[in-house]
């Protein structure tokens, strides 16, 4: 009987390992095709390791990888597929919102507080932080707030966005292990698309940094007197 019963676990287990390494198989096939058709920079890591890649798309520079995520025990760690999405041409200083996951790390970034969106219905289950009240405030217009909705709404991903006024980060944490090439692009340009239409002109920059307090300037030392 409990030969019976080690027999049977060993092949649930078993088949378990090689469904997740046939999983890991097809991702790193999909991102090795993916990595090559946009010129990226591909770590395929160990053999039974994720892999990882990099690169640029127009002023976008898009990476992929996968990251644990501690839960209450070590049976509910998951591994998540991660993609961050930067832009080096920031938007207004300075603001984070996400989804209910990445409330903890938003919570710990000290100089910001909690922000209440009124310029548009908000889903409660998004939540924001900001610095500059007003600047953040005169930026999120009612059709910002719906874009910046979709991608907090990303099917079956976690979400957080960060920005302030030199940089915008997007990151997308999921159980999917994007697998598919097709998928891959789908998700790239349709993000792009999206961050495409929250981006400002110089003359808008210009006017939401006139929003936001100033810094005092720094007092110069005094010269030492001459002996």
């Amino acid at each position: 009987m409990w030969l019976f019963i080690w027999v049977v676990l060993s092949s649930i287990v078993l088949g378990s390992t090689l469904w997740s390494l046939k999983i890991l198989m097809d991702q790193k096939s999909a991102w090795e095709k993916f990595a090559k058709a946009k010129n990226f920079v591909l770590n395929k890591g160990t053999f039974t390791g994720p892999a990882e890649m990099n690169g640029m798309i127009g002023a976008y520079k898009f990476s992929f990888f996968t990251a644990e995520r501690d839960g209450e025990d070590i049976k509910n760690r998951r591994l998540m597929t991660v993609l961050e999405m930067d832009l080096a041409d920031g938007l207004v200083d300075g603001c984070v919102m996400g989804t209910q996951k990445m409330l903890p790390f938003m919570q710990s970034l000290q100089k910001l507080h909690p922000f209440v969106v009124e310029n548009a219905p908000w889903d409660a289950a998004h939540f924001v932080f900001a610095r500059n009240d007003a600047a953040v405030k005169a930026y999120l217009t009612p059709e910002r707030l719906e874009i910046l909705t979709q991608i907090l709404k990303t099917k079956n991903a976690d979400v957080v966005l960060l920005f302030n006024d030199s940089e915008l980060l997007v990151r997308m944490e999921t159980t999917d292990p994007m697998k598919n090439v097709d998928k891959l692009d789908k998700i790239v340009a349709r993000l792009m698309t999206l961050v495409d239409k929250l981006r400002i002109t110089s003359d808008e920059r210009t006017r939401l940094q006139a929003l936001a307090p100033q810094a005092p300037p720094v007092p110069s030392t005094p010269a030492p007197e001459a002996q």
